[in-house]
């Protein structure tokens, strides 16, 4: 098998691959005649899918992404893109809550928060509350 080699235009193809619409909105008519409006998310682009569709593997994309600026700023770009179409079906709840915490947690860096929280003394002062 001949191995691929990496061309400038990956970068624009890789954007185009990430550009997606978050999800698609579709009328159905149930069976009273009544339209329903049904939403879709779409497919989540993820960088092993781009690397097959060109015919490498995503070891080689991490490659050509430490040794070319440009692929590089592609690649970045590409993970806001898929962090927005993840964002935006997570909140509209078209994936599975417990999909969404772990896959924006792989994909995204995102961590959670398990730093105690500060107390707050509050202090109450009567006349103040009488103005």
């Amino acid at each position: 098998m001949k191995k691929i080699k990496y061309q400038a235009e990956f970068c624009d193809e890789l954007l185009k691959f990430f550009d997606q619409i978050a999800f698609h909105v579709t009328e159905v008519q149930k069976k009273d005649g009544s339209i329903t409006l049904l939403e879709t998310a779409a497919q989540l682009p993820t960088f092993a899918a781009f690397a097959k569709k060109i015919g490498v593997t995503r070891q080689e994309l991490h490659g050509w992404e430490e040794k070319y600026p440009a692929f590089a700023y592609a690649c970045e770009q590409a993970r806001d893109r898929q962090a927005d179409i993840l964002i935006q079906n997570s909140l509209r709840g078209n994936y599975a809550a417990s999909f969404a915490m772990f896959t924006a947690k792989n994909l995204c860096g995102w961590k959670e928060n398990t730093r105690p929280l500060e107390k707050v003394e509050v202090v109450w002062d009567e006349k103040e509350s009488e103005n």
